[in-house]
């Protein structure tokens, strides 16, 4: 018979602070783990609102909101000043999305026009 995992534990980590924050700054070192991170703290959306149009979902909001922040803590913990350059790096690649895509609309616009 299998030994039964107990609720929250199923993905065990060995617990040591140290480990942890050596593991963070591999990964913020590491182009793909910047991205992964930025991905997570966007899809737990720390910086916007958390407010629904009722309160499960304002709660439901609040809840990933925490673990994002959870994880912004870690990250700014292992290595102080990543958060903001997380932010930097985002509005950076935003801006680039917003240029590419102008420039593809403007290109369209002129072979039509032309």
């Amino acid at each position: 018979m299998r030994p039964s995992i107990p609720a929250g534990e199923f993905f065990h980590v060995p617990e040591s602070e140290d480990l942890e924050l050596d593991d963070l700054r591999v990964l913020l070192r590491m182009p793909g783990g910047r991205r992964v991170f930025r991905r997570l703290l966007a899809a737990c959306n720390v910086m916007g609102p958390s407010m629904g149009k009722d309160g499960r979902v304002t709660e439901y909001n609040e809840g990933l909101r925490a673990c994002g922040l959870w994880l912004a803590t870690k990250i700014e913990t292992a290595s102080p000043g990543d958060i903001a350059r997380l932010i930097m790096e985002s509005g950076c690649d935003r801006l680039a999305a917003n240029a590419k895509t102008t420039t593809s609309v403007n290109e369209k616009r002129r072979k039509n026009d032309g």
